[in-house]
């Protein structure tokens, strides 16, 4: 085993591994499928623990699981949670209260090394806006990595007690798990691609290919001669396919780029292995570059957060935030290589403290997971660095103060209940309110939902039977998908409208269906709406007019009249985005730095809608802006001490219930609740 030895090469593959990932984060179109990066992380750690391990086994026979765990946690805690610690610390520069309350769990998350479940659970979307991202986010690949570590040597020992051939029979193990890994990978990624992306097993074929090569360059090693011919060769083709496939130049899925990737860094590993005197090896082993691979961790995990400051603070464009990121987050690593993490790694003193180095490693970070960093992202303090809306709007109210007293956290947390979806079985179990009047139906995604307190309050007050219909990302319209969410998702909210609209909605007997959601017509939903009945011509306008028309048709046979509520606008306007009210309340001055303008142009959907009204008596359409913005704006975003906007998209139910007389003269106007029935 003496032949795998320390290669400088591959801290250079490292170095391309880590600016790759930093190249994609920063947003730079060529290097769009720069998380790849990742990949390669994955295969080189599989590849160099295998070599750890086995070159203690070779020598004695067995090897310590109490010295790889204390190296594993010198080599990687002390880092980890220094910058962990800074990243909670400088969001009380620019996050308030409410977001970094958000965080904690995050914070938590990362420190325990669960970060990619953690983020699996919260549908954190790696590809995502980078704005809306977690500053914790890249610790789902060292989550990943950390795991590994800890189970493989496990089984490693497992298999040097059972077995007199332990090698060959970790291989087969290992070549067994990266089927099922491969096979799990190509699965999940068709439903639920967010879950291939950050799974443990799904990922866990790249670790286990890694550690294969290992394996077999420790029983082929010898036969150099034989290989040197095409090592440099194929060194060369997996460092360039490596650059390919985190290109833009490919259209493919992050899956497909994943498994792509590990077949190049296999090739790229075994190439240099066998070709050290080959040119790919001698660049990637220069001096600089064999630094910048060897400080390849600190800058992995400086780079994310320092990216997200810099987008914050500065307008530079993709190309000088990579530049500017990538000599920040080496200048960190660098510095945190030097002070913090060689003293602890080369330590004499720490060598034989075996287990009582991983205790207090496991101890420092449980301390800091449920203390330090809940208190650093708890403190009570405004953020120092303004987020607003970029509009400046004139006027006597805008220009006051931002209340002192405003509760952001409440206003943020501000949700609507959630109410069961009846059936055809239970026919009340989506009741909210009981009344003598017409039953009036709520329908629709989350912007219904937003309204629920307040057609609830109406119900209330004039004697109104209210039920509901609510599922988020989900069109009040039937035969839409939103492919923006995953398969599941897709297939239950077909499912649900599909069931409710043929089956529930004929029994339950309702005078008036209100319905709202949200505009998807803009060009940002092309390609991501889509229709199982629409043809491949179908435009999305036209999609948007026959389900609706489809929809309005299959409420009047059950006897219903339809409201149909316009589009309601968003910090944004009437697309997805826009800035956090929230986050701009919590660092503005005057509430004109957060008011919010609306578009000129309508959605092209409320001009479907539109057509309706003029040609149903039993549909009508109504406009509920002028209640969120009297005046058709600017709007505020605080009125009488109460927040408008708890996000881009959604009104506060506080102040739509504060709005429900003014919401329920537009509903009574229409005539429809008086002809129901």
């Amino acid at each position: 085993m003496s032949a795998l030895r320390y290669r400088p090469e591959l801290d250079g593959l490292r170095a391309l591994a880590v600016y790759l990932v930093l190249l994609f984060h920063a947003r730079l179109p060529s290097a769009a499928g720069g998380f790849i990066g990742v990949d390669l992380f994955f295969v080189l750690s599989g590849f160099l623990v295998t070599a750890v391990i086995w070159r203690e086994i070779d020598a004695r026979q067995t090897f310590s699981l109490g010295n790889f765990y204390a190296r594993r946690v010198r080599r990687l805690l002390p880092a980890a949670i220094v910058v962990i610690v800074a990243i909670a610390a400088v969001q009380l520069l620019l996050l308030s209260l409410p977001a970094r309350q958000d965080l904690v769990g995050d914070g938590r998350a990362s420190l325990l090394y669960v970060a990619n479940w953690h983020f699996i659970a919260q549908s954190q979307d790696y590809f995502g806006d980078g704005g809306a991202a977690s500053p914790f986010l890249h610790f789902w690949s060292l989550s990943i990595e950390e795991q590994f570590y800890v189970f493989f040597p496990l089984l490693v020992l497992v298999i040097l007690k059972w077995s007199h051939r332990p090698a060959r029979l970790l291989g087969v193990v290992l070549l067994i798990l990266t089927v099922l890994s491969v096979g799990l990978q190509v699965w999940r990624a068709q439903g639920d691609a967010n879950y291939a992306y950050y799974a443990s097993e799904t990922r866990l074929y790249q670790l286990a290919f890694g550690a294969m090569l290992t394996l077999l360059i420790r029983s082929h090693g010898h036969r150099v001669d034989r290989l040197r011919l095409v090592a440099a060769p194929v060194a060369l083709t997996g460092v360039v396919a490596l650059l390919l496939v985190a290109s833009g130049l490919l259209d493919l899925t992050p899956s497909a780029r994943g498994l792509l990737a590990t077949g190049a860094s296999v090739m790229a590993i075994a190439g240099l292995w066998f070709a050290p005197q080959s040119v790919t090896a001698k660049a990637l082993a220069l001096p600089t570059v064999r630094f910048l691979g060897q400080v390849s961790y600190g800058t992995y995990l400086w780079h994310w957060p320092v990216l997200l400051f810099l987008g914050q603070v500065l307008t530079i464009g993709p190309a000088g935030t990579a530049l500017l990121g990538a000599i920040v987050a080496t200048a960190l690593a660098a510095l945190s290589s030097h002070v913090l993490e060689r003293p602890i790694r080369s330590s004499v003193r720490l060598d034989p403290l075996r287990w009582p180095v991983v205790a207090l490693g496991l101890a420092t970070t449980i301390v800091a997971a449920a203390v330090v960093v809940p208190q650093i992202l708890e403190i009570d303090r405004r953020p120092a660095v303004a987020v607003s809306s970029g509009r400046i709007p004139a006027g006597a109210e805008l220009n006051r103060p931002v209340p002192s007293d405003l509760d952001l956290a409440a206003a943020k947390g501000d949700v609507a209940p959630q109410v069961p979806m009846c059936t055809t079985a239970d026919l009340i179990r989506c009741r909210v309110v009981e009344g003598s009047g017409p039953h009036v139906l709520l329908l629709g995604d989350s912007q219904a939902h937003m309204l629920l307190p307040a057609f609830t309050a109406i119900a209330a007050k004039h004697d109104l039977t209210l039920s509901a219909n609510l599922l988020d990302a989900c069109a009040w319209q039937q035969d839409q998908l939103n492919l923006r969410r995953s398969v599941e998702e897709q297939a239950s909210c077909s499912e649900a409208r599909g069931d409710f609209y043929r089956e529930v909605l004929p029994k339950m007997n309702v005078d008036v269906v209100i319905v709202l959601g949200f505009a998807r017509s803009d060009t940002s939903w092309d390609n991501r709406l889509a229709s199982p009945s629409g043809g491949p011509e179908e435009s999305l306008a036209q999609l948007q007019l026959r389900t609706t028309n489809e929809t309005a048709s299959v409420i009047a046979d059950a006897g219903a009249n339809l409201i149909i509520l316009n589009s309601v606008i968003g910090t944004g306007g009437f697309v997805l985005g826009g800035f956090d009210p929230i986050e701009c309340l919590a660092s503005a001055t005057i509430l004109a730095d957060c008011a919010v303008t609306p578009p000129i142009t309508r959605p092209a959907v409320d001009a479907a809608y539109g057509v309706l009204d003029t040609t149903h008596d039993d549909v009508a359409t109504v406009d509920l802006n002028p209640v969120f913005c009297p005046g058709g704006g600017p709007c505020a975003p605080v009125v009488d001490d109460t927040v408008v906007w708890k996000d881009p998209q959604h009104v506060t139910t506080t102040y739509l219930v504060q709005r429900a007389d003014k919401i329920w003269d537009l509903i009574s106007g229409t005539g429809l609740l008086a002809t129901a029935g």
